[in-house]
């Protein structure tokens, strides 16, 4: 009895042996970072770049996708994350996760392409009437003189590679870098706090706009209002009435 009592003590002490000495690789893969890769495809199935992946909001990671649709994230923190995609173009979406500490997970996302139409307008129609058809509001403001406009013709003949450069003539506008982006400014502007403009993209409000999320290639025409009193009424309304500026953006049309 005394020798099985022994066994049984050197058993149990083994096993808080083993026990602890886990402990250690626990708390190592319990606290080890998470990943994430994904591609972003349109609704035919084809890859789409240039999307911008952000987590968890404005403040989180962000990336872009290449040429093949694919992002990656690497030294994430585990847990629940949002993922939220947008491209020009596009309706913007996201989806919850939850991130496994020490794993790579994988996303597959599907945007859904957005076209602004009105009734009774057919594509067959040459492109300058076309652009007057169904951007009628566009021209009927540029018209009256109130904020700054570029149309698709003026677009092309500065050959911009990025949104910033498109803004580089426009008097009210200013670029600025802020944590190693390029972003826009109303110069002028008397709130008492730095804000950016609100970006409206086919009428559409964007949360968070960021120059670098528009290509030239995709636009048909922008609008530069720097101040409430120039705001057109549609695109003012509580959510933003104390914003610095709007910039309102319409993607390209057919043909």
């Amino acid at each position: 009895m005394a020798r099985t009592a022994s066994s049984i003590g050197r058993t149990s002490v083994m096993m808080v042996s083993l026990v602890l000495s886990a402990l250690p690789v626990l708390a190592r893969a319990q606290g080890a970072p998470a990943g994430l890769v994904g591609i972003v495809k349109d609704s035919a199935g084809q890859p789409l770049p240039d999307v911008q992946v952000r987590l968890n909001g404005a403040s989180g990671p962000r990336a872009i996708t290449g040429a093949s649709g694919g992002f990656a994230f690497a030294s994430l923190n585990p847990g629940v994350t949002l993922v939220m995609v947008r491209r020009l173009g596009f309706a913007p979406d996201s989806v919850r996760l939850v991130l496994r500490p020490g794993r790579v997970d994988s996303l597959v996302l599907v945007m859904n392409s957005v076209a602004a139409s009105l009734p009774g307008v057919t594509v067959q129609d040459e492109a300058s009437d076309r652009s007057h058809r169904l951007l009628a509001g566009f021209w009927e403001r540029r018209s009256r003189g109130f904020g700054n406009f570029l149309t698709r013709d003026e677009i092309e003949k500065r050959d911009a590679h990025d949104f910033v450069d498109l803004t580089r003539m426009i008097p009210s506008v200013h670029v600025v870098t802020m944590n190693g982006r390029q972003t826009l400014r109303f110069s002028g502007s008397l709130q008492p706090r730095d804000c950016p403009p609100q970006y409206v993209v086919d009428g559409m409000r964007i949360e968070n706009g960021q120059p670098d999320e528009f290509t030239p290639q995709d636009i048909e025409a922008v609008e530069f209002y720097s101040g409430p009193a120039t705001i057109p009424p549609q695109f003012t309304n509580r959510s933003f009435s104390h914003t610095c500026g709007v910039i309102v953006i319409w993607t390209r049309l057919p043909g």
